[in-house]
């Protein structure tokens, strides 16, 4: 588990995105001018270790926080994990965690009771979602609302992160659930990213 001051710092703008889908390293670069300092890579059809570690370096140089989804193995190269819920099935989850020492595990969870038996010695965050319909996750399901991510948010003392189908302009509105984090991807690919994370940063407060 990490520390009581690194899970504070998890909080604000949370930035996903595929390092294929974009030049990875100007993006990055983009999204830090712009004030993000949470920055998942999705990197589902893989990353080398070279590109991960100019990303991850660069978000560290300005104080942010760089998790890598799925691959816990190469997430060792980055500040954390973020994993599926079949993902962490599959995983000895105690092992990772002591593996991982103060690195950050973080959870999806679609539902309330998914959110309560996300165990806080094993994980650091969750995430909500779908909040809105997305066409950026296959397999994300339903949309579950405002509501239903504040049911998610309250399900748990784990920092929560909503997600899913959130535009710029939705930004101010997804701080009714009470999550901590407000995660955006497809709305950040655009012709001027910097600009589009400092309008999210700042919709954020």
């Amino acid at each position: 588990m990490v520390s009581g001051e690194s899970r504070a710092r998890l909080s604000g703008v949370y930035a996903l995105f595929d390092p294929l889908a974009v030049e990875p390293i100007g993006f990055t670069e983009a999204l830090l001018r712009g004030g993000i300092r949470i920055m998942q890579i999705r990197a589902k059809a893989g990353i080398d270790g070279a590109t991960l570690i100019a990303i991850v370096t660069r978000v560290r140089a300005a104080g942010g926080i760089a998790i890598l989804n799925d691959d816990v193995g190469l997430a060792r190269l980055a500040d954390g994990v973020h994993l599926g819920q079949e993902d962490a099935a599959a995983l000895d989850m105690p092992s990772v965690r002591r593996a991982f020492g103060t690195r950050i595990i973080g959870l999806s969870c679609g539902t309330p009771q998914e959110a309560r038996d996300a165990d806080p010695a094993l994980f650091d965050y969750v995430a909500a979602g779908p909040l809105f319909a997305t066409a950026s996750k296959d397999d994300a399901g339903l949309p579950i609302g405002i509501s239903g991510a504040r049911a998610v948010v309250e399900a748990t003392e784990l920092p929560c992160a909503v997600i899913g189908g959130i535009t710029v302009e939705r930004v101010p509105r997804v701080r009714e659930s009470g999550a901590a984090m407000v995660a955006l991807a497809s709305a950040l690919v655009c012709d001027d990213p910097e600009s589009a994370a400092r309008t999210c940063v700042e919709g954020w407060g």
